[in-house]
């Protein structure tokens, strides 16, 4: 499921984007949540993952250009497209916030579907599926395989007792045997880093450190040990600039 933004403070700009957003996955069969926002600050308050935000520079309340940088803060892999009747702003958003690409309003059709092409294209190669074997999925149900999606599990966790590790998402947990020491030396390369003794976190789902604890964007609170901070810190700053 790719989850879409719009934030616009024009209705007619608003509706008129998201219709179009609608259009396009329809017709490509794509699985995807869009919602509409007519504020920034709405936007920001949802604390909703976002991975496509498609976002106006000029807002009254607070402008599209210092939105991108909030939600590049929270969401480090999302791709943002910007709209914009002002072209003086286009080069600021572009190397201020990195973002994936601009259009000018009115927005047109062909030119918002080529973008979109060519931001899933991008968004495709991101998605790196890995098969564990001998699940145990939360309903006590035994699978000889699952196909799961890297950036969609939240962290490892190892349960001491009974030598398994348990994989955590927001809608869904998994157990299957494994130590703790092999997913570290597995999962390492994709951004999962050691929190704790026994808990390895995915950096994309991270929103803040605050003192010894972690905050996910579902919510969640993980403890951080005191001789693991450091490194963890370095490690998501180096990860949020790789992907800013």
């Amino acid at each position: 499921m790719i989850e879409i933004a719009v934030c616009d403070d024009n209705m007619n700009d608003l509706n008129h984007a998201t219709e179009i957003l609608h259009d396009i996955f329809s017709k490509k069969n794509i699985d995807c949540n869009i919602e509409s926002f007519l504020s920034a600050n709405e936007l920001l308050n949802s604390n909703k993952k976002i991975d496509i935000g498609i976002l106006d520079i000029v807002m009254d309340e607070r402008n599209g250009i210092d939105l991108g940088r909030k939600l590049k803060t929270k969401f480090p892999e999302i791709c943002l497209i910007y709209t914009t009747s002002y072209k003086q702003y286009v080069m600021q958003a572009i190397n201020n916030v990195h973002a994936y690409s601009y259009l000018c309003k009115p927005i047109d059709n062909d030119k918002i579907r080529m973008q979109i092409d060519e931001l899933l294209c991008r968004y495709s190669n991101k998605i790196i599926k890995k098969d564990f074997y001998n699940v145990i999925d939360s309903q006590h149900k035994i699978h000889a395989v699952v196909t799961l999606k890297l950036n969609e599990i939240l962290y490892f966790e190892y349960i001491k007792r009974q030598r398994r590790v348990a994989i955590i998402l927001k809608n869904d947990t998994y157990q299957y045997n494994c130590s703790f020491k092999h997913i570290v030396d597995e999962f390492r390369k994709y951004d999962f880093v050691v929190n704790c003794r026994g808990t390895l976190v995915n950096l994309r789902h991270v929103v803040k450190i605050k003192g010894y604890t972690v905050y996910l964007d579902n919510e969640t609170e993980l403890p951080i040990s005191q001789r693991r901070i450091t490194d963890f810190r370095k490690n998501l700053n180096e990860f949020l600039q790789r992907n800013s």
